[in-house]
Parts: structure tokens; C-alpha cells; sequence
């Protein structure tokens, strides 16, 4: 059946109200772009097409979708179950949700299904903001008036008198804001040290606690040992147990690396402080992603099976520091850029949900595209090998820091004795 015979038996399932109205209108979206429609939704068009070329006496037998983890079945990006075909959805911002849980989440929702809100609660939620707003002004104006105050005491009576002024003022001042204070210092941000020496100079104060951060680079500008680093220097100095998840070397490879440093990674693994995994897609573990053939089929599966094993990890050495080398070989896998990337924020949602500061490995090179990987987390660090005084030497840069202060200048990267170490060029 040629696209627009399919559009049009697309166009009569949603005239039945058959199966997934969001859906539908998205695979009709992607058949009049000529786009290339994955696996998934090859499976969905056929079970649309066959449910409208039912006879009139079937059509009136009660349809029933069997509740399994199939392949033509989407996730929920709210509640993370699988929408039915026989439920509505809705898509937005290439995400897929219940209707009831798109409801419910705070998104910024289409005008097709956007509601109003009560006028009292935009009233409230108005002075709210304009009082956080104005907090500062309302501090400066106080402390000036105070200060005029106890000039004016000054001049007209004698110093004790003045001094008496100003305490009782000081201490006035500091009972009336005493929550706004609190709640300016409140407002600075947990961070998180990387232990790599001279890096955490050029970051201020440092990572924010639970975010994620791309580590992107062409091979051999020091990505791994960049890794390795932070796992190291987490549970050896900060007492912040780790989790290492290789995607392209072995446990026994990754150890060597570290112990060229001089590192004890033997002791600090035995005190289960760091966890090195070796969850290399082309070589199947049954104790890890099952007897499946799922790691291979090119939709949301990997980043399923990866998450949930990752989650179990962390509750196993109660991690805070994790780092996945590397994400690219993970995005291989999927023919379908918005099921890489609607998995990978998925998984980064739920790193963060875990209380974990989460490194992301990415392979890139100026002659490649801008990777999509880059949208989805808070930080970009990126390391390189540039021609310098006609030798070839490692950089780094920090392209985004969401939140926090960083330099924007780039950076010598040396691997030493014991490890890597910025400076300035």
C-alpha cells in the first residue's frame, strides 16, 4: 500500500476513533514529509488498517488490546507506563503522554488543551512574584533610611545616643528581613567537586549537585580518564561512592587504566565504594539485559534496560557520582532520532530524581553536526587536541554550565603521573 493510501486509512481510523489520536496525526505528519517511519509504528498502521477493514458485523465486537510490553506499544513520559491503543494521548515536545497525566504535569500546554486558570490563583501567584521582586529595593530603601536616621541622631544629640539609635535599628532591621536573608542564602546552590586538579578553579564554586554534563570530544583527548577521574577522586576524597558504566571496555581495561595512575581502584571497589560495569551492547549478559534480542531492535529498549539496571546500582553502593562511557555507542542503536533522544531524557530525569551527579561521555568532532545529546543536560565540557607550537596538545573548554558561573576561556589538559590537570594556555 503506497503512503497515501495509508494516509487516507489513517484519516478513517481517526474518523472511528480507533486506536491513538495523537499518534495517528503524528505518523499521518511524518507519511506527508516522506519521513522514514520506524518498526513501532509500521506495526501500528497495520493493526489501524485492519480494524478499518473490518466487516460491519466484527466492527461491533468489543475490541480488547492485550496488556503486554509490545513492540508497537509507547511510554508515558509522566508515569512511564505504556499507552494503550485504545487510549488517548497526547504528543508534546516529541514526548508522549496520557491525556490524564499531560494534565497534571507543569508544562507549558498547547492551546488546544490549554485551560484557564481561576482568576484568584493568577491574583495570588502575581503578588507572589511581585514581592520576591521587590524584596531587594524594600532592604536597600530600609537600610538607607536607617543610615539617615542615625546621622540625624548624631548631629542633634550625643554619640551614645546615636549608637544606642543605630543597635536598635541594626537589630529592627535584621528581625523584619530575617526570613528574606535566610532565604537568600537558602538559594545558593549544592555543588560538587570533580577532584581534578585545576578544573574546579575554572568552574565557580563548582557542578551543581544531581545535574547531568556532557564530557564531548574526538578520541584521545582524555574523555575517559576524565571519567575515571571523577569516580576516583569522588569516593577517595569526597567519600562519594561511584558507578562506572562502560559501554565500549572491559572491567579488567578500565582497572588498568586507573591503576597507571597509581590508583587503588582494587581497595576502593572491595569498600564498595566505586562499581566499574561492563554493559557492552554487542556482547549479551543474561544477568543484564535478559535473553532478549531487545539492546538490538532500534527503539526505546536500551535506554529502558540501561536506566533500570543503572537505578538498581545506585541503590546497591548508595552512588552520587555516576558516569555512562560513552553515550554515543548507546545512540547507535536507535534509527530514530526522537526515540534516542526521548529515551536519554528519560534516563537523565531519572538519574537526577536519584540524587546522583551524572558525567556523559559523547564522541564529537567539529565535522560532525551539533550531537543531540547536547539539548538534553545542563552542562557541556568540551575536550579537545589542537596544534599548538607545532605539537599536538589537549584542551578543554566549558561550553555551558546551566546555573553557574564558569570560564569561557579554553584550557591546557595534561595527563601526568597521576592523572589530568588544567592550566591556562
Amino acid at each position: 500500500m503506497d503512503s497515501n493510501s495509508t494516509i487516507l486509512k489513517l484519516e478513517e481510523s481517526l474518523g472511528k476513533d480507533y486506536g491513538d489520536y495523537g499518534r495517528t496525526q503524528y505518523i499521518i505528519e511524518k507519511l506527508q514529509k516522506n519521513q522514514t517511519i520506524p518498526k513501532s509504528d509500521h506495526l501500528y498502521i497495520k493493526r489501524m488498517i485492519d480494524l478499518c477493514e473490518q466487516s460491519p458485523i466484527e466492527s461491533n465486537i468489543p475490541i480488547i488490546f492485550e496488556n503486554v510490553l509490545s513492540e508497537d506499544l509507547i511510554k508515558c513520559n509522566q508515569c512511564s507506563l505504556e499507552i494503550e491503543l485504545d487510549e488517548r494521548s497526547i504528543r508534546k515536545n516529541n514526548f508522549w503522554f496520557h491525556e490524564k497525566c499531560f494534565k497534571k504535569i507543569p508544562i507549558v500546554q498547547s492551546s488546544h488543551f490549554q485551560k484557564t486558570e481561576p482568576a484568584a490563583k493568577k491574583i495570588r501567584q502575581s503578588i507572589k512574584n511581585e514581592k520576591s521582586q521587590s524584596m531587594t529595593p524594600q532592604m536597600v530603601f530600609s537600610a538607607g533610611l536607617l543610615a539617615s536616621l542615625v546621622g540625624t541622631t548624631y548631629f542633634l544629640t550625643d554619640s551614645q545616643i546615636s549608637s544606642a539609635v543605630g543597635i536598635c535599628g541594626s537589630i529592627l532591621f535584621l528581625i523584619i528581613f530575617r526570613s528574606q536573608i535566610l532565604q537568600k542564602k537558602r538559594k545558593k546552590p549544592s555543588v560538587v567537586k570533580t577532584g581534578i586538579p585545576g578544573f574546579d578553579s575554572i568552574i565557580s564554586p563548582g557542578i551543581k549537585k544531581n545535574s547531568s554534563i556532557i564530557v564531548s570530544g574526538p578520541p584521545g583527548s582524555g574523555k575517559t580518564i576524565f571519567g575515571l577521574q571523577f569516580i576516583h577522586a569522588g569516593a577517595k576524597e569526597f567519600n562519594e561512592p561511584g558507578i562506572y558504566i562502560s559501554l565500549s571496555q572491559s572491567v579488567e581495561e578500565m582497572k588498568n587504566d586507573c591503576k597507571s595512575f597509581g590508583w587503588d581502584i582494587d581497595g576502593l571497589i572491595s569498600k564498595q565504594k566505586i562499581l566499574i560495569i561492563d554493559l557492552r551492547p554487542f556482547k549479551i549478559k543474561d544477568e543484564v539485559i535478559g535473553k532478549d534480542d531487545s539492546l538490538y531492535r532500534g527503539e526505546q529498549m536500551p535506554f529502558e534496560h540501561l536506566t533500570k539496571f543503572i537505578l538498581n546500582s545506585i541503590k546497591k553502593i548508595k552512588a552520587k557520582r555516576i558516569v555512562i562511557d560513552s553515550i554515543s555507542i548507546l545512540g547507535m542503536q536507535y534509527s530514530d532520532k526522537f526515540y534516542m533522544r526521548q529515551g536519554m531524557q528519560g534516563m537523565i530525569q531519572s538519574l537526577e530524581n536519584y540524587d546522583v551527579t551524572s558525567i556523559l561521555i559523547s564522541e564529537f568532532s567539529e565535522n560532525n553536526g551539533m550531537p543531540s545529546e547536547w539539548f538534553v543536560t545542563s552542562g557541556i565540557i568540551q575536550l579537545d587536541n589542537q596544534i599548538i607550537d607545532n605539537s599536538m596538545k589537549r584542551t578543554i573548554k566549558i561550553r555551558k554550565l546551566r546555573g553557574m558561573s564558569h570560564s569561557e576561556h579554553v584550557h591546557s589538559l595534561e595527563l601526568g603521573n597521576d592523572g589530568l590537570c588544567v592550566y591556562d594556555i
